[in-house]
């Protein structure tokens, strides 16, 4: 992890510098111990170096180099502290400081050595990520976010970078929580704080009755509105979800999302006439959300216009995301095309929608 290229330039300066023979003898044998991955044997040499050198800063900076890939990580302080006493603006010895310190539990010293690494030409390019992880074991949230958002875009893949970004903002949100309670517990918005923290941990008829007090506080609290009409929706209550929606898009009668959320609450209560203007405004939305053009086209199918039906719901099936949205396009492909005497069509489609339901149970169990 730490970078590993100091060798080359301290046996050079070691040998261009006035240094006792036997102490360039042994770090000569350090290095080629280390090069040979026999760190143990790379550490006596090297130990022998520092006392027969105690004020070489580079001997003790290599050392800890070396304790520090034994992960013997609390002496590898003592020496990396040692070096930087000797020679404060030592290459590579901020860096290895600060890692070392954040390994012994140690992240508020940690962060002065890593914040100085940065500022080097020749930074490992992972020690943004170590510096926010020093800040938020340090308790400061807020101070990590920005290197560990800068990490992540260095490295948008990695798990471990990922997995302390949303720990970063997950703490601050919880801090910024308590403090809105503390500060105001009685606002529409701290009832809002508290109905979305039922819903986040599964409680949804805790956090359905949170959100009715909160609208009774404030009706005009458009979040509030669309988490109710999502929480009636997903309980099977159509038509309180559709009134929820309806009044939400008073709020925001240009939401496409809302369009759709109360296109689809209608289609479920039979309603495809009502609903057909609110899918197609969202199925032609420069940014149409997902499911648009299946629900346009199950509303086509519920009016009895299907050829319009078929014609959206193949868009809807090429645009299809994940296997149960396409098992739903299939199956409405199959009604629709038994409905235009295409057996063959209908069978294909019927077809594909059995397979897919298969993979959608067996993932589900």
């Amino acid at each position: 992890m730490i970078r590993k290229a100091l060798a080359g330039a301290f046996l050079a300066w070691t040998l261009a510098a006035q240094t006792p023979a036997s102490v360039a003898d042994h770090v000569r044998s350090g290095i080629a111990a280390r090069e040979a991955g026999n760190l143990h044997e790379a550490r006596r040499e090297l130990q022998l170096a520092v006392a027969g050198a105690p004020d070489l800063a580079e001997a003790h900076l290599y050392l800890g180099l070396v304790q520090h890939e034994l992960q013997d990580f609390a002496t590898a302080v003592e020496s990396l502290e040692r070096a930087l006493a000797l020679k404060p603006a030592l290459p590579g010895a901020h860096e290895l400081l600060g890692y070392d310190l954040l390994e012994i539990g140690r992240a508020e010293d940690a962060i002065p050595h890593l914040q100085l690494a940065l500022q080097e030409q020749s930074a490992n390019e992972q020690v943004e990520g170590w510096l926010g992880r020093a800040y938020l074991s340090a308790g400061r949230p807020r101070d990590a976010l920005p290197h560990l958002e800068s990490a992540v875009s260095a490295a948008p893949s990695d798990p471990g970078l990922l997995y302390l970004l949303a720990k970063a903002y997950a703490q601050l949100a919880a801090r910024t929580q308590a403090q809105l309670l503390a500060a105001s517990p009685d606002s529409p918005y701290a009832r809002l704080a508290v109905a979305e923290d039922h819903e986040v941990n599964g409680r949804a008829a805790e956090a359905l009755v949170e959100y009715r007090k909160v609208l009774e506080a404030d009706p005009g609290l458009l979040a509030a509105w669309r988490a109710v009409g999502n929480l009636e929706r997903d309980s099977g209550r159509a038509q309180a979800a559709a009134a929820a929606y309806e009044r939400a898009l008073e709020l925001d009668p240009g939401s496409v999302d809302l369009r759709l959320s109360l296109g689809q609450a209608l289609l479920g209560l039979g309603l495809a006439e009502q609903a057909l203007d609110h899918l197609q405004s969202a199925a032609s939305a420069d940014a149409r959300p997902r499911g648009a053009l299946g629900a346009l086209g199950k509303a086509y199918m519920d009016l009895d216009r299907t050829s319009e039906a078929i014609e959206v719901l193949l868009r809807a099936l090429a645009e299809a995301g994940d296997a149960e949205e396409r098992m739903r396009v299939h199956y409405w492909l199959a009604q629709g095309y038994r409905r235009v005497a295409n057996a063959a069509e209908a069978r294909a489609h019927l077809q594909k929608f059995a397979t897919l339901r298969t993979e959608v149970t067996a993932r589900d169990k």
